[in-house]
């Protein structure tokens, strides 16, 4: 029997993205303010198509802040077809891009993060030098889990957050390496 399923995750907002979206803000007042006062200038100095193009100029500064914050906006979707998982990155609604795609039956750890018993990979990721991925929408959102996985000729350490009927799929995957973790709230 084939398995496909679709989820997808909004990632959170940080501090990180409201930093960015208030210098962008900023930077865009800034530009406006220097862009009028080189209108006024140019339109004392009797240059008839300078507060045209000035406006012009101010409408592209503010666009283009706008475009930009709204390159902070980020769902995970993932995909899980037969035991192949897939992760892409949809930006702003717009744009797509493959960020991972992995067989879980080469995954030497899926498990929880809280999991005490089967998380050393995830405790130990600083020493050993693994890559962490964090395609999570926020702790907060429900369950994080890892997957410690060779992929690409590098070691990595992937967080996702799944629903329980794509972890028993995993599980159907890969049985001895996927350890299901029941959260105590």
């Amino acid at each position: 029997m084939d398995i496909f399923m679709e989820y997808m995750i909004k990632r959170r907002k940080d501090t990180k993205d409201k930093l960015f979206a208030a210098g962008m803000i900023l930077l865009a007042a800034i530009v406006t303010a220097a862009l009028f006062a080189v209108m006024f200038y140019f339109a004392m100095q009797g240059v008839s198509m300078a507060f045209s193009i000035g406006l012009l100029c101010v409408a592209f500064a503010w666009y283009g802040a706008i475009l930009l914050i709204s390159t902070r906006n980020i769902e995970w979707e993932y995909i899980l077809t037969n035991n192949f998982f897939d992760v892409d990155k949809i930006m702003a609604k717009r744009g797509r891009k493959r960020v991972l795609s992995i067989d879980f039956t080469e995954a030497a750890c899926v498990a929880a993060v809280n999991d005490n018993d089967h998380n050393h990979a995830y405790r130990n990721r600083a020493q050993n030098g693994v890559k962490l991925l964090d395609l999570t929408g926020g702790k907060e959102l429900g369950d994080v889990y890892f997957i410690d996985v060779q992929t690409e000729g590098e070691r990595k350490l992937v967080l996702f957050q799944p629903t329980s009927k794509m972890l028993d799929a995993i599980k159907k995957a890969n049985p001895r390496n996927v350890f299901i973790y029941l959260y105590q709230n």
